[in-house]
């Protein structure tokens, strides 16, 4: 009777394989589960490095521009491990941003090769297109990210909208002293006795009053 009621309260071998069978699938969909969250951390992580550094790199090229440096076209590759930073500079038509119709209106009425605010004698874009790409592999896919922004050579501007009378004013005016002697010469009488005299020279009426108080 003892020996039956062991066996009834055991396990049998059939259970214990299916429970650990179930175990093991279990624990691996959590080990499954936990390599993604891994690997998405890491990608994450990743491209907020990329970002950084695209985002310093077009701060980088945007000072120079801002400090007078030149702006010349091209593409520059670098290795920053684990990335590649690639640096495009390239004309770009502000012009194909209009409306087709619009657009081909005006190519068709101008010359191409006259200068102009946006184009030079070669017919070439003033403005330039910078574009900062920063690349890297993840698992074995290709990943990037880019930032894009643009610039315009402003000291064509000076040409084609001079400053009106910036170079009269500056061939006219003179120095201080001469100006007050201009002002004192257009002032009527009455303002020219209460104006200072010009350095070097005496003011012959205040004397006067000064002599006539004694």
């Amino acid at each position: 009777m003892n020996c039956s009621r062991s066996r009834r309260t055991g396990f049998t071998l059939l259970e214990v394989m299916a429970a650990v069978l179930v175990l093991g699938l279990l624990y691996t969909v959590l080990a499954s589960r936990a390599l993604i969250g891994l690997r998405s951390e890491g990608s994450d992580r990743r491209r907020a490095d990329a970002e950084m550094i695209a985002d310093r790199e077009l701060a980088t090229i945007e000072t120079d521009l801002s400090s007078g440096l030149p702006l010349e076209d091209g593409m520059v590759e670098r290795e920053q491990a684990p990335f590649k930073v690639i640096s495009n500079v390239e004309p770009f038509d502000a012009l194909a941003l209009l409306p087709a119709e619009l657009y081909r209106d005006i190519a068709r009425t101008t010359d191409p090769k006259a200068p102009s605010v946006l184009h030079d004698e070669r017919g070439q874009s003033r403005v330039r297109k910078i574009s900062v790409v920063v690349e890297w592999d993840e698992a074995g896919e290709p990943h990037h990210v880019e930032r894009t922004t643009f610039a315009f050579d402003t000291s064509t501007l000076a040409d084609y909208f001079p400053s009106s009378g910036g170079a009269e004013t500056a061939d006219t005016e003179g120095t201080p002293e001469q100006e007050v002697e201009k002002v004192r010469r257009m002032a009527p009488p009455e303002l020219r006795a209460l104006m200072p005299p010009a350095p070097g020279k005496t003011a012959p009426n205040r004397s006067r009053r000064s002599g006539r108080s004694r």
